[in-house]
């Protein structure tokens, strides 16, 4: 039972390493307030993913048969989660950029060119998403937008495919191209009852 945890913690742990990067630079890139908040909401979860990945080394090193051989094993386990830990703490240093809210300098807008664009949407009552897979709506084929996570409360879908259901307040983060924006807009807005 622990090793499944573990692993299932370890997994968690790189997707969601993985979206708070994207969420960080994305925040740099748009100057974008709500996806520093969204990063620091991962921070959050990563922190106590990587407690949880610490207590369920300790109970497999406690089931362990042969100690002498696994321990260096799961000491390295140990290590990612340390790794995780960084990763988020050098994406909180991003992220206090647009937090204090001095605005970016124009030296990190040429950096970070927009072409392609990271956005935050919340989906709203009677959308085209409201209760929607998204394999059924095809988001991505007609706005050439990406959903690369949906957050529902305080829970991550962090690769969402197309059985992935949508609901009423779903915060989607998505990625495409600067010229589709208003088409994937219209996705999440209120079509009236």
């Amino acid at each position: 039972m622990a090793q499944r945890n573990v692993k299932e913690i370890l997994v968690k742990m790189r997707s969601l390493s993985q979206l708070m990067v994207d969420l960080g630079f994305a925040a740099i890139m748009e100057d974008d307030v709500d996806l520093a908040h969204e990063a620091a909401k991962i921070k959050r979860e990563l922190k106590e993913l990587s407690y949880r990945l610490r207590i369920e080394a300790l109970m497999v090193s406690r089931l362990s048969r042969n100690t002498k051989q696994e321990i260096p094993q799961i000491a390295n386990l140990l290590q990612i989660g340390v790794a995780a830990k960084e990763i988020s703490d050098g994406i909180d240093d991003l992220i206090e950029i647009v937090i204090r809210d001095v605005g970016v300098h124009p030296v990190i807008n040429l950096a970070y060119r927009r072409e392609i664009r990271t956005m935050k949407l919340v989906v709203e009552k009677n959308s085209l998403l409201d209760g929607k897979k998204l394999g059924e709506v095809e988001i991505d084929d007609v706005t050439g937008f990406n959903v690369i996570a949906v957050r529902r409360n305080d829970d991550w879908i962090t690769e969402p495919d197309g059985n992935t259901k949508i609901l009423v307040d779903d915060v989607l983060l998505i990625k495409g191209k600067d010229v589709s924006i208003r088409k994937v807009q219209e996705y999440v807005k209120s079509r009236g009852e």
